[in-house]
């Protein structure tokens, strides 16, 4: 079975790539390859964290997995019990349904919602473009999807921009739960809150997994966010998945450098962290994808560079059990 791949997933992408050509007058064309052959697997009522700084392709495979990107190869496939549908090929109205069952939650709760609408508004437009009819039906799967996100229903009547931070990303949560999805991206949904907000927003993700039975792809670049949620990590360079396994053995006992430097780089947040990472003195930033290096992407940066990284790629294999690195150390 290939590393990142479970038996029986809930939305699996198999080798996928997503290559960006840009194209200016008189200059040579350039590919950016935002992702690179990456697999990864997501089963019902799982969080798998997927970690990584800006720029190594969280958001663009995130956004593959549920069709909002097309991909340039690989197979992105969705499963309802013994229905499998390939999210690429869907057209017309099979898209359509499609769509109600693969949901994002969106960073930015301030742009993702008009400020200008009342709550209710905003969150009866996607049950109308699906055909719930009925003012009665509308207004009671409001009410459900407002308990299970801690919301008084007062705040219905309320304008979007009369909201708090964590109002309004409660709310795009709600607006993703009315239509019942199987499979939710959740791009950095708690990177623009205070702490003391994230550990709510979080409770609520995990409870959407494990009493609806929702499996959740949660984006974010803090290790120790993805720690407390996930059931597995997997941890994303500059198009590349280096490392995948299960959350404790991830955070316990980090294999690839770059996954110990994030451990690293996020003490304050989690200080029984500091116990397992040794000091990686990481070089520079994470290069554009359009000048990525042969070999490991990672040597150049890597205190712990062989000659061999330098023009040999490894493969992500397993090292524990489910447990994959794509190191050269091991």
């Amino acid at each position: 079975m290939p590393a990142g791949s479970i038996e029986r997933p809930v939305i699996a992408l198999d080798n996928v790539s997503v290559l960006f050509t840009k194209k200016k007058l008189l200059r040579p064309v350039s590919v950016v390859r935002a992702v690179d052959g990456a697999t990864l697997h997501v089963g019902r009522g799982e969080v798998v964290g997927l970690v990584g700084e800006s720029g190594s392709g969280k958001t663009t495979l995130g956004r593959a997995a549920i069709g909002l990107q097309r991909v340039t190869s690989g197979k992105v496939v969705f499963s309802q019990g013994e229905t499998s549908t390939d999210v690429e090929s869907a057209k017309g109205r099979d898209w359509r349904q499609l769509r109600q069952h693969l949901q994002i939650i969106f960073q930015d709760p301030f742009s993702s919602m008009d400020p200008n609408m009342r709550v209710f508004d905003v969150l009866k437009i996607p049950l109308q473009a699906h055909g719930v009819k009925g003012k009665e039906r509308i207004e009671s799967a409001v009410e459900d999807v407002f308990r299970r996100v801690g919301l008084p229903n007062d705040i219905l009547s309320s304008f979007v921009f009369q909201l708090s931070g964590g109002q309004r990303q409660r709310v795009s949560i709600a607006r993703v739960l009315l239509l019942n999805p199987d499979f939710i991206v959740a791009d950095e949904a708690v990177s623009m809150l205070d702490v003391s907000l994230k550990g709510d927003i979080l409770k609520i993700m995990r409870s959407i997994a494990d009493e609806l039975g929702v499996g959740i792809l949660f984006i974010t670049h803090e290790m120790a966010v993805a720690k407390v949620i996930s059931d597995r990590i997997a941890v994303m360079y500059l198009g590349n998945l280096v490392e995948l396994g299960p959350s404790e053995a991830i955070a316990s006992k980090p294999l690839h450098p770059y996954t110990q430097a994030l451990l690293q780089a996020s003490p304050a947040i989690d200080p029984s962290l500091r116990e397992v990472t040794r000091s990686v003195n990481v070089k520079g930033e994470i290069p554009h994808a359009s000048a990525y290096p042969s070999g490991c992407r990672f040597h150049p940066r890597c205190p712990f560079a062989m000659p061999k990284c330098s023009d040999q790629v490894p493969e992500l294999r397993e090292v524990e059990d489910g447990h994959y690195v794509s190191c050269w150390l091991y």
